[in-house]
């Protein structure tokens, strides 16, 4: 009865180990991410003043495609000259949103939401959603905004 207990637990061991995902072997069957690039050229269009390094163009990432309160981005840059490319490298995931603001009265440091008033934009699809990008070879975007949308 030992020899047979000790035989089925041997077995019990070894299925658990050779399963996909079993407890003791789940690390050959994990999915690797590798971290790659995401371009954005951001372009404001709008009439609230002219991008400088006084007045710059805020660029955030974001997993989710819900941006909004209590949303947290994943990366952020900001840029001095219109029409220029914010340069994300070592972004995880499968893909991320893009928003934008305008630091139109030069108030904005990075360290929270735009000011309520800022002209913002967000990274749309032709089914007017957020669009997603894939961070790599083809993790490239153009953002094009203006006044039309302010941040609440």
């Amino acid at each position: 009865m030992k020899n047979v207990l000790t035989v089925a637990l041997t077995v019990l061991l070894a299925a658990a180990v050779l399963q996909p995902g079993g407890a003791l072997n789940a690390a050959p069957f994990a999915t690797h991410v590798t971290a790659g690039t995401v371009k954005v050229t951001v372009t404001y269009k709008g009439k609230a003043g002219t991008v400088d390094s006084s007045h710059q163009l805020w660029v955030w990432l974001f997993d989710t495609p819900n941006i909004g309160p209590g949303a947290m981005p994943i990366a952020q840059l900001s840029l001095s000259k219109n029409g220029t490319e914010a340069l994300f490298d070592g972004v995880a995931g499968d893909k991320v949103y893009v928003a934008v603001a305008f630091d139109e009265k030069g108030v904005m440091t990075g360290d929270g939401p735009p000011p309520t008033g800022a002209p913002v934009g967000v990274l749309m699809g032709a089914d007017m959603m957020p669009a997603s990008i894939t961070p790599g070879d083809k993790g490239v975007a153009t953002l094009t905004f203006d006044d039309t949308i302010r941040m609440p």
